[in-house]
């Protein structure tokens, strides 16, 4: 029967490398850094997307007077961006 203190000094080993280990790779990660460089610079907006089926309805509403006759939209490609975000209405 293995006693206590036989097992210990078989483990002792394993447990003092892998405490070792923990520490020098805390010791790896400090960050002491003053950080005198420059920032980084600001990234730049997305290019602005527009969207047609919006500009077009935008158009049509802008021009519509009470009096006007509808008109079909049947040749109009309804447009659904999903890399832009959605624009008020006026």
């Amino acid at each position: 029967m293995r006693t206590l203190q036989s097992t210990w000094r078989k483990r002792a080993p394993a447990v003092v490398l892998t405490l070792a280990a923990g520490v020098l790779l805390t010791a790896c990660n400090s960050s002491n850094d003053t950080g005198g460089g420059s920032p980084p610079p600001a990234p730049t907006p997305p290019a602005v997307v527009v969207d047609s089926f919006f500009t077009i309805v935008a158009a049509r509403v802008a021009s519509l007077l009470d009096q006007d006759e509808p008109v079909a939209i049947d040749t109009i490609t309804a447009t659904a961006p999903e890399d832009t975000e959605p624009e008020a209405v006026p």
